[in-house]
């Protein structure tokens, strides 16, 4: 996005609402150079659709520069989550993008509470360095940061998300996180490595790379077995 974007207005929202009143919203984020549009152009909610999911769906313009600005939950929270209660949304589910499933998984981690789970579609969870770190850990249970004090701020919410990944896993509490991505994805490494970490049932592995193209097939396969895996079951 333009750096003349003010990150302190409020963000785009791409809403498609059913025509009877529900108690269920997907949020949808973009990976870092799409827009909360690209969900309707890269057909994602009309497979929702199609596969007979009833619940309203909003895509946020969320981008890289709320997250540098340490304005994207505050956002999330202003521009969404403080209208769920008044609209009747007792069920939430955060779908991300690369980027995005970063987001989304951030989010997460300050709002356990107040979301049922996350899917992750191609996600970037870690840059190069902390993901050859990680993996000569030999496990996640092992792995001690060593740079947990990064000036950069992008790496120092990295290094804090796995932090609590380690902690949920010790807790046996990553249940609702679902993760999907093609075999040849360019962040293959960290993926794998998260992978390791969670209910293998909410895992998807597609032939492709780390494009729209296997974010559609995924996310077809994803709906598809949703009754199979709770992938947007209600949680309350």
């Amino acid at each position: 996005m333009s750096c003349s974007l003010d990150v302190n207005k409020p963000v785009n929202l791409l809403w498609d609402i059913k025509a009877n009143k529900n108690n269920s919203l997907i949020v949808f984020l973009p990976g870092i150079i799409d827009t909360a549009e690209t969900f309707k152009d890269e057909q994602i909610f009309t497979l929702a659709r199609k596969a007979g999911i009833t619940a309203d769906m909003v895509a946020a313009g969320i981008y890289i520069k709320h997250l540098l600005k340490e304005k994207m939950i505050e956002r999330l929270e202003a521009d969404i989550f403080s209208h769920l209660k008044n609209k009747g949304y007792e069920n939430i589910w955060l779908v991300g993008m690369s980027l995005g499933a970063l987001n989304s998984l951030l989010f997460y981690q300050q709002h356990m509470n107040k979301i049922c789970g996350v899917v992750m579609l191609s996600p970037y969870i870690a840059d190069e360095e902390l993901a050859h770190e990680l993996r000569q850990a030999g496990s996640l249970r092992q792995w001690e940061p060593k740079s947990a004090n990064n000036k950069k701020i992008l790496k120092r919410k990295l290094v804090s998300l796995w932090k609590w990944l380690q902690q949920q896993q010790l807790k046996n509490d990553l249940n609702n996180i679902y993760l999907g991505y093609g075999n040849r994805d360019k962040f293959i490494l960290s993926i794998s490595l998260l992978r390791k970490i969670l209910n293998t049932n909410n895992i998807i592995e597609v032939e492709g790379i780390h494009d729209w193209v296997t974010a559609r097939k995924v996310w077809r396969q994803q709906l598809s077995t949703r009754n199979e895996t709770g992938l947007l079951k209600p949680c309350n």
